[in-house]
C-alpha cells in the first residue's frame, strides 16, 4: 500500500470543479454565487496553475446542495467530468498502456488535484482495489465523493472502451459514508455493485483487466505528459491564501496563530493582513470558515464532546462554540449531531 506523508493535504487544483461548476449553471445557478463561493472569477479558476485550499471545497458543495436541494447532485456533475475537464492527468491516464500503469499514475498524481484524497493499490490474485483515503485536513463530504468516484469509474471505463475492449473493469464499488436514504441511485449511475460504511472509499477491479496490455506503448508520450505534470507541480507555488489555510489546518486551538503565522512568513502584520486581502480574504474570515467545517467533521464523526470539540476549534468556552453554532447551522451542536 502507497505510504501517505504525515501531514494532510489541504488543497486542490481548482480547474477540477470546473464540469462541477458547469452543472450548476445548468441548473440556474447564477455564475456570481458561485465566484463569490471562491471570491475569484471564473477566469482566474481556469489558470492552468491554480490551486485553492480546501475549505473553498466545502463551500462549494455547500452551496451545491443548497441551491439544487438534490443530494445526488455530485454524481450528476461527475458524469460532465471526463467530457469537459482535460488535464495533464486525465491525458496521462489515457496514454498509459494498461490500467496498472494508469493507475500507479493515478496514485502518484491526484492529490495534487484534489487535496481530500490519496490514493493506494491493493494486489491479490481475486482482486485489485484502487483506494481513495480520506486524509485532507477538511473531510469530503458526499457529493465530493461522488464526483470525484464518478469521473474516476468514467475514466477506467473510457480507457478499456478505446481499446476495443467490451468488459467492464468494475467489480465492486465501496463507500465510506453510511447509506443514503436512496439507494438505488448510486448502482445505477455507476452500473456496479455498491455497498456503504466502510473504512475508505475502494473501486474493486478485474484482475484479468487489470495488466491486460490496451493501447500501443509509446514511452515518448508517456514521458512528455508526465515532464508537463511536473511542471504543473512545479509552477503551483502556494498563496498566501493557501499558506494561512496550511497554518490553520494545523494551529486552529492556537490563540496565537495570527500572530506565529507571521512571523514563520516573516512578515509584519498589516503586511500580511493587506496581502490577504488582495486575495479576498482576512484570517478572521478563514479562521471562522475553519471552525465551521471543523466543527461539521467532529460533530459527525466523533464522540467527543462539545467542551473537546470547542477546545480543538480554539474557543475558550463551550458557550462560545454553542453561539457559533446558532450562527452556522441555526441550531444547537447537541441539535446538529443529532440531525
Amino acid at each position: 500500500m502507497t505510504r501517505h506523508p504525515a501531514s494532510p493535504p489541504n488543497a486542490f487544483y481548482a480547474p477540477t470543479l470546473l464540469p462541477a461548476i458547469e452543472e450548476l449553471q445548468a441548473r440556474s445557478l447564477p455564475l456570481e454565487l458561485i465566484e463569490a463561493i471562491f471570491r475569484r472569477s471564473l477566469f482566474e479558476l481556469r489558470t492552468p496553475f491554480l490551486r485553492v485550499p480546501l475549505v473553498m471545497s466545502r463551500r462549494f458543495w455547500a452551496l451545491a446542495l443548497a441551491h439544487t436541494g438534490d443530494p445526488l447532485i455530485g454524481l450528476a456533475a461527475g458524469r460532465r467530468f471526463v467530457s469537459t475537464a482535460t488535464n495533464g492527468l486525465t491525458y496521462l491516464f489515457d496514454a498509459a498502456a494498461s490500467l496498472d500503469s494508469a493507475c500507479n499514475y493515478f496514485v502518484e498524481y491526484f492529490p495534487f488535484f484534489n487535496g481530500h484524497f490519496r490514493a493506494s493499490i491493493d494486489r491479490s490474485d481475486q482482486c485489485i482495489t484502487l483506494r481513495l483515503h480520506d486524509c485532507g485536513s477538511l473531510k469530503a463530504s458526499a457529493p465530493i465523493s461522488d464526483y470525484i468516484l464518478t469521473s474516476l469509474l468514467s475514466m477506467l471505463r473510457r480507457k478499456l472502451l478505446a481499446s476495443g475492449v467490451e468488459q467492464d473493469p468494475i467489480v465492486a464499488i465501496r463507500l465510506a459514508h453510511p447509506p443514503p436514504a436512496n439507494t438505488v441511485a448510486h448502482p445505477q449511475a455507476w452500473r456496479a455493485p455498491v455497498s456503504w460504511g466502510h473504512a475508505e472509499h475502494g473501486i474493486e477491479l478485474n484482475p484479468q483487466l487489470f495488466g491486460q496490455p490496451l493501447t500501443p506503448g509509446n514511452q515518448a508520450l508517456e514521458q512528455m505528459l508526465v515532464d508537463l505534470l511536473q511542471q504543473t507541480l512545479h509552477n503551483s507555488r502556494p498563496t498566501l491564501l493557501e499558506l494561512a489555510c496550511d497554518h490553520l489546518a494545523v494551529h486552529l486551538a492556537d490563540s496565537e496563530r495570527w500572530t506565529r503565522f507571521c512571523q514563520r512568513q516573516h512578515l509584519l502584520e498589516r503586511t500580511a493582513a493587506r496581502r490577504l486581502k488582495a486575495l479576498g480574504w482576512s484570517f478572521t474570515e478563514l479562521v471562522d470558515e475553519y471552525r465551521r467545517y471543523r466543527a461539521e467533521d467532529l460533530l459527525r464523526g466523533s464522540d467527543l464532546e462539545r467542551v473537546q470539540i470547542a477546545d480543538q476549534l480554539g474557543y475558550s468556552d463551550v458557550q462560545s462554540f454553542h453561539r457559533a453554532c446558532l450562527r452556522w447551522f441555526d441550531c444547537a451542536p447537541g441539535t446538529y449531531r443529532t440531525r
